[in-house]
């Protein structure tokens, strides 16, 4: 139950050409994306690459592999000539997932990125970027503020980053992490409230293979609207600044003579596309944030759009030929990180090692057995959803349980659960559990308002994630009607909604709290409510995906 923006700073003809390039069939937030156009495109004569783009995104703190399981089906794996129960197929789709996690294990990473980051290298000149969520979203990343992740990210190479939950470590710790690491932040949408200035770096010029690459960095526009906190981050504000941002574009090529502009983004898949359409003098947009895998890269106008799903399990890799003052073509791959088929580095695993070392026994504790396989990732929810909203109603005696619809969160077998996995699958956040009173008609409302942010036509209206997961609440929905009337009826507790009726609801992890002035805050996170609750209820079960919504006939 996010509160809806309040201000964005597009122009008319940004908003029409928003509606016009989704009406012609683009993908959904979290939905599988279109038809893909050619891996490898020479426009004349033999394909040669001048250079090497290398990236991640999204991989939300994971130091270490972890499973992973993705929400897409048979029609995916065909969109992309995929063959079933391939090892492919394992790291895109739900199909047979219990099974090919049995035979493939655990994927991700960052020492196993780091061998093949540096493999990769090798083989040409080579530029290593990262799309953002790096340094949250993990137990680690939290338990260290996401300097764990800086460290390693450092040990590695990285030589320019953006960033959208990096902004959940506060302003004070997010600047620190920033100056502690050994690459730049890109940031050309972060702005001083006061004075207007920008807070960060916008850009840079690095020459690759003697060609001058300029990478612009672009965070997630609202991400100051999608902090746990509301104060997390006073004297900043954002939005797509996109007026700058072609203004940065143009500055890179014409008076620092770049050859080739890379958007380093973190806006999303459609809204990538979008400014593809839009923006003059951009090569390729290095995106995430939707955490879509496009096996192939995507062409709109002149712009390549690429993307590597999340969680490391991939390592994104783009070849670029540059003859006559302009890319003449590209050879693309994404490339698995399965880890039981790569040895890690050895460098950046004695440092992980070394990090976990203060948290390893408190990590590695078992607090309780799973019965089913946990996942989170899907757009209306996962049994993960279904199991936490279940038990935040227990824990605070509410009526109605919620979940923010994040889209990170690894996977967890049927087996032994360790507080590790209670974060990282979980609640990898600092925030506590709320307990809160609603009017049915604030949540009807509030219901409008998160649909809105997913199912908006217009891809830069659209606001975070996925739907929120509400246990105790059945919603009949039609996501294709407008703002406000989507949702069909509703009921709570088998019951109908009655506008009038105050309801009680547990929630963390969003700013519902902020629709109750009188909402009380447990003394302890969420995360560690949890763990108590599975220490009391050892045996988790909870085989089906939660359901809130379900569309309307």
């Amino acid at each position: 139950m996010n509160q809806k923006r309040s201000l964005l700073t597009r122009r008319g003809f940004l908003k029409g050409a928003a509606g016009a390039l989704f009406g012609a069939g683009l993908a959904g937030c979290g939905q599988p994306s279109p038809a893909p156009s050619p891996t490898s495109t020479p426009t004349s004569g033999p394909f040669v690459p001048s250079l090497r783009i290398l990236w991640t995104g999204d991989s939300h703190g994971h130091l270490l592999p972890a499973y992973h399981r993705e929400p897409f089906g048979e029609s995916f794996l065909k969109e992309n000539g995929i063959e079933r129960g391939s090892e492919k197929a394992y790291l895109s789709s739900e199909l047979d997932y219990l099974d090919l996690a049995k035979k493939y294990g655990k994927v991700g990473g960052y020492a196993h990125l780091a061998t093949l980051i540096a493999k990769e290298r090798a083989a040409l000149p080579s530029l290593l970027l990262d799309a953002g969520d790096a340094w949250y979203g993990s137990a680690m990343a939290l338990l260290t503020e996401g300097k764990a992740l800086v460290e390693v990210m450092n040990a590695i190479g990285y030589e320019a980053m953006t960033m959208h939950w990096e902004f959940n470590l506060g302003k004070k710790a997010l600047l620190q992490r920033i100056s502690e690491a050994k690459f730049p932040v890109l940031a050309q949408n972060l702005i001083d409230t006061d004075f207007g200035d920008r807070i960060l770096t916008p850009s840079i010029i690095k020459e690759v293979g003697g060609i001058k690459v300029g990478v612009v960095g672009q965070a997630y526009p609202f991400s100051l609207l999608t902090t746990e906190s509301r104060d997390a981050n006073p004297g900043w504000r954002m939005g797509y600044q996109e007026d700058t941002l072609q203004k940065e574009i143009t500055q890179l090529r014409k008076e620092k003579g770049a050859q080739i502009v890379i958007l380093l983004s973190h806006m999303g898949y459609d809204q990538d596309r979008v400014f593809a359409e839009l923006l003059s003098g951009v090569d390729v947009i290095v995106g995430s944030h939707t955490h879509d895998i496009l096996w192939k890269a995507q062409q709109v106008k002149n712009t390549l759009i690429v993307q590597a799903g999340s969680q490391g399990k991939f390592l994104g890799e783009l070849d670029l030929s540059f003859r006559n003052g302009k890319v003449d073509g590209f050879r693309h791959q994404l490339i698995p990180v399965i880890a039981s088929t790569i040895e890690p580095d050895s460098t950046v695993n004695a440092l992980i090692t070394k990090l976990y070392q203060p948290y390893q026994e408190q990590l590695s504790k078992v607090v309780g057995e799973s019965k089913s396989v946990l996942y989170r990732r899907s757009t209306f929810g996962g049994t993960t959803d279904a199991y936490m909203v279940k038990a935040y109603r227990e824990i605070v005696g509410s009526q109605v349980g919620c979940a923010p619809g994040w889209r990170f969160g690894s996977t967890v077998l049927p087996g032994p659960i360790t507080v590790e996995d209670v974060y990282n699958v979980m609640k990898p956040t600092a925030s506590p559990l709320y307990k809160l009173r609603l009017s049915g008609r604030q949540m009807r409302a509030a219901m409008e308002d998160n649909l809105d942010n997913v199912f908006n036509a217009d891809p830069l209206q659209r606001l975070g994630g996925d739907t929120l997961r509400c246990g105790n609440v059945k919603i009949f929905l039609r996501r294709s009607a407008s703002r406000e009337k989507r949702v069909v009826s509703m009921m709570v507790n088998d019951a109908p909604l009655n506008e009038d009726t105050k309801y009680e609801i547990a929630t963390s992890g969003g700013r519902t709290q902020y629709l109750d002035p009188e909402a009380q805050a447990t003394a302890k996170p969420a995360v560690e409510e949890l763990l108590n609750y599975i220490k009391a209820n050892p045996s988790l079960v909870s085989n089906d995906a939660v359901q809130t919504f379900t569309e309307a006939s």
